[in-house]
């Protein structure tokens, strides 16, 4: 049973589901208070699940279905259900689907994002090069205001991305030569805002001057699931569906995509200096700002990218479990480490069980040893300092294979 505030249960929003598949959208009213309902009253006079159920009484549940969307649309983060029924690409559409099914409608929807946006580029800035830009809460809630922005100012569409200590991972649709442009003001508006702290740092590296193109269905999803775990394997405090600097965490995660907070166009004129650090300029009307920085689910098209998995299931699979998509990607980009050290063990012993009787790593012979860690290091990406830990081999066996 969903619920939402004050205990409220979701037996109309399932209703809803089922009711408004033939229905139009009605949007929210402009200066309709948007908070949620908590009225004792209005709540017991909404209908109960199961009434008006007699086919041909279109008049009745119109009237049953309006007075349900008027209620839901003051529930900001449950407003997706009204669309439930208007949108294929929603989950909740799919579970009558087979497999087979889901997956051609998924190519369709990655054929039609092709058709109305162009390609999709991964846009990646080296970290190897570049020093430490983000290193308080502050900085990187500026870096995702200033992906916002920029984002805006281009026209590039963002599927999801990724804002790291010092660098940044981007999947946009879009012309390249907007995927170029879009790095210039926000190259120059991380320059001002790091100057405003007294910290002067060298960004002649912060650039993509190549792009990855996307070229198909499975390689968007890898793209995906790759970016949105950056943030998980960089630092231990977060899961890939709680990293908040970026739009990964919103994927599959309705209930923080309509946070509240008040729209940037309304922000007082010092704020916005302050954000854009020169002229400020009008953001599209979606654009929210909340917990000191524009929510990534105005910037962000989710749902274009929630289309090109089958469900929420297997974007689960895709982030946490295919670990070679993740090591193509790391070479493509020229990436250290993929996963982490528990990952890696699980590599290791998923390697050792098919070559090797599952015999544990550590306990391998000397030449298996080399063998396995030759197939950790060039299939996945594994790093020296992993292979060292998880097969127990010297460092200097270590260093001279992989030097």
């Amino acid at each position: 049973m969903l619920t939402g505030p004050g205990g409220i249960a979701g037996q109309g929003a399932v209703f809803l589901v089922r009711a408004r598949r033939n229905l139009p959208h009605i949007p929210p009213q402009p200066g309709r208070e948007e908070t949620a309902c908590t009225d004792p009253q209005k709540i017991r006079s909404l209908p109960k699940s199961g009434q008006f159920r007699a086919e041909g009484d279109d008049k009745k549940l119109k009237n049953r279905t309006k007075k349900l969307e008027n209620f839901f649309i003051r529930l900001p983060f449950l407003d997706y259900y009204s669309d439930v029924a208007s949108q294929n690409s929603c989950v909740m559409e799919r579970r009558s689907l087979s497999f087979s099914e889901a997956e051609h409608l998924c190519e369709m929807r990655f054929a039609e994002l092709l058709s109305r946006y162009g390609k999709l580029w991964h846009i990646c800035t080296p970290g190897l090069k570049q020093e430490i830009i983000n290193s308080s809460e502050e900085d990187f809630k500026f870096a995702v205001s200033n992906m916002a922005i920029s984002a805006a100012e281009s026209g590039l569409i963002v599927l999801t991305d990724a804002q790291m200590d010092n660098h940044l991972h981007v999947l946009a649709a879009g012309k390249k030569e907007k995927c170029l442009s879009f790095l210039e003001p926000y190259r120059f508006r991380l320059s001002k805002y790091l100057q405003s702290k007294g910290r002067y740092i060298d960004l002649s590296s912060f650039r993509c001057d190549d792009p990855i193109e996307v070229t198909d269905l499975g390689m968007a999803r890898n793209e995906i699931a790759y970016i949105n775990r950056n943030g998980f394997i960089a630092n231990r405090m977060w899961t890939p569906f709680t990293y908040p600097w970026g739009s990964g965490f919103l994927y599959f995660n309705r209930m923080m995509c309509n946070e509240g907070g008040v729209r940037y166009n309304d922000l007082p004129f010092r704020e916005k200096r302050r954000l854009s650090c020169r002229r400020v300029s009008e953001m599209p009307e979606r654009y929210i700002f909340y917990s000191g920085m524009i929510w990534p689910s105005g910037y962000a098209s989710i749902r274009d990218g929630e289309s090109l998995f089958r469900d929420a299931h297997h974007y689960y699979m895709a982030i946490s479990r295919n670990y070679e998509a993740y090591g193509e990607a790391a070479k493509r980009l020229g990436d250290m480490v993929v996963v982490t050290d528990e990952e890696m063990y699980n590599v290791g012993r998923m390697i050792s069980q098919r070559d090797h009787k599952g015999v544990q790593p550590s306990l391998l012979a000397p030449d298996d040893k080399i063998k396995v860690a030759r197939e950790m290091h060039g299939r996945y990406n594994a790093t020296n300092a992993q292979v060292r830990r998880i097969l127990k081999l010297p460092s200097e066996i270590v260093d001279s294979l992989f030097p």
